[in-house]
């Protein structure tokens, strides 16, 4: 009969205690897609307002060109 595991009341397993370096590695492997996602979907806004500023149309293209501009000098 293999030999059983009892638990005591009172008595804790040892742990070993976690390192500074662990517990970043392990959060930034949870928050890497996140990151990821967040990075991209920046990049699709920014490319949008890029073109959505350089399509809005100027105010000197709108208006007519008539002779009466001319300017003149004495």
């Amino acid at each position: 009969m293999p030999p059983s595991t009892q638990q005591k009341i009172g008595k804790h397993q040892k742990t070993e205690p976690v390192t500074r370096i662990d517990r970043l590695h392990d959060t930034w492997r949870v928050m890497k897609p996140f990151v990821h996602f967040s990075l991209k979907a920046l990049k699709v806004m920014a490319h949008a307002l890029i073109f959505i500023v350089k399509h809005i149309p100027k105010p000197e293209e709108n208006q007519p060109k008539s002779k009466k501009d001319k300017v003149i000098k004495i």
